[in-house]
């Protein structure tokens, strides 16, 4: 009798010891988030086999949730759309006086194409021009949502850049600048919309004007509408992670490199005429600028993201 006990004490023992080097080798279990997720699986649904994710102790939607983002909801709450209301009331009484300011400078081009010298009148041109073309950009937001007209204005200004004494030119811009105030005022604007202009203007600037000659008056104008924008927005991004701040540390620092180019050369000079250290000041800041300015649409979401798909 002693055998067959020795042999069974043999046979326990060395289960025991199969059983200890299963449970250290195996790779460590995941452990499910504490915060929970937007539902991507379904949770378990009875407490018998299968019911739990082969090797943990976790349910299919805990496995789910630990792999996606940490197990965590949006960090913002998504903001009503009424939240709009009143910034792009403000905007569109800033961006109605700037229309009516286009409309002055149209006026005062055809005034100076009339009358004096040659030269005169050019010069007299292209002062009404750049003022024109200031307030047009200056309108920011608005210029992308007005169809036809906007087309007509951009086509009419750029004739005017090349040849500000162009009076078939100058009478397309006088006539789009009546009807620009009326306009602007009936432009649809929606939240989503006006969120992401914050991020256009610049934008827009940077793929179609860096090349123009007036590139970099361009430049400061894009950056004095977003001004503009960002401050009707200013309530709704402040305490909405740090965007706002960003945002205006990044312009801050582009709107000093344009005022130390304008002084350096007494006006807004052509990007081609920007010394080297200049131009990649420019565009590095304008860069910057940008990258700061992509975050304020998903600080400002009026709807969740979208739900992952349950798994099946």
């Amino acid at each position: 009798m002693t055998v067959p006990r020795l042999l069974v004490g043999v046979v326990v023992a060395a289960a025991v010891a199969t059983a200890a080097l299963v449970l250290i080798n195996r790779d460590p279990e995941p452990t499910a988030s504490a915060a929970s997720h937007v539902a991507i699986a379904p949770g378990a649904t009875s407490r018998g086999a299968g019911a739990n994710v082969a090797g943990t102790s976790m349910t299919a939607q805990q496995a789910a949730d630990a792999a996606i983002e940490d197990g965590k909801r949006p960090d913002l709450v998504p903001l009503p759309e009424s939240a709009f209301n009143g910034p792009i009331a403000r905007y569109r009484v800033y961006a109605v006086g700037e229309a009516r300011a286009l409309r002055r400078a149209a006026t005062a081009l055809q005034r100076a194409q009339r009358g004096g010298a040659a030269a005169t009148r050019r010069a007299g041109a292209r002062a009404a021009w750049g003022s024109a073309f200031d307030h047009w950009l200056l309108m920011g937001a608005a210029y992308g949502a007005l169809g036809d007209l906007d087309s007509s204005l951009t086509s009419a200004l750029a004739r005017l850049e090349r040849d500000p004494l162009n009076r078939s030119a100058a009478r397309s811009l006088a006539a789009g600048a009546r009807k620009l105030p009326a306009a602007v005022r009936k432009a649809e604007l929606a939240p989503v919309d006006y969120a992401i202009r914050a991020h256009e203007i610049l934008e827009d600037v940077q793929r179609d004007r860096m090349a123009d000659p007036a590139g970099v008056r361009a430049t400061a104008d894009g950056v004095a509408a977003t001004r503009t924008v960002i401050g009707t927005l200013h309530d709704l991004l402040a305490g909405r992670g740090d965007a706002l701040q960003t945002v205006d540390t990044r312009l801050t620092q582009l709107e000093a490199t344009l005022r130390e180019i304008r002084h350096a050369h007494g006006a807004w000079p052509a990007p081609a005429a920007l010394r080297d250290s200049e131009h990649q000041r420019l565009l590095g800041q304008l860069g910057a600028a940008l990258e700061a300015l992509a975050n304020v649409p998903g600080a400002l979401e009026t709807t969740l993201p979208p739900k992952i798909p349950a798994l099946r």
